[in-house]
């Protein structure tokens, strides 16, 4: 789960990253403070998770859920112009890696 944490501590920055991309090209997408809690979030509950085993289902879950809202706003983003789809590849790619493992880590919790 440590390894996961830290994909999702660099999936934070890569968001916070696109953030400051689109705000310096002054493409000011709707929800980009929803994308940076999510963005974010995800390594939060999953440091949560690794600190806290009484807790561990919960916290993978909120993980999972942010990872599956962050997958659909970058869609989003794609979708109304704010990132090209060449762009959007290798975060949409990060972001489902880290929602598989996520949900992989629920179903092991039964």
């Amino acid at each position: 789960m440590n390894e996961l944490s830290i994909k999702a501590f660099d999936f934070g920055i890569r968001i916070i990253e696109l953030a400051n991309y689109l705000d310096e090209e002054k493409k000011l997408f709707p929800l980009m403070a929803r994308l940076l809690e999510c963005g974010t979030g995800i390594g939060v509950y999953l440091r949560i998770s690794n600190n806290f085993s009484k807790s561990l289902k919960e916290n993978c879950m909120q993980a999972y859920k942010l990872a599956l809202e962050t997958e659909y706003l970058l869609e989003l983003m794609v979708k109304t112009g704010f990132i090209n789809e060449n762009q959007s590849k290798p975060i949409l790619t990060d972001c489902r890696l880290i929602k598989d493992e996520t949900g992989k880590q629920l179903s092991k919790k039964g």
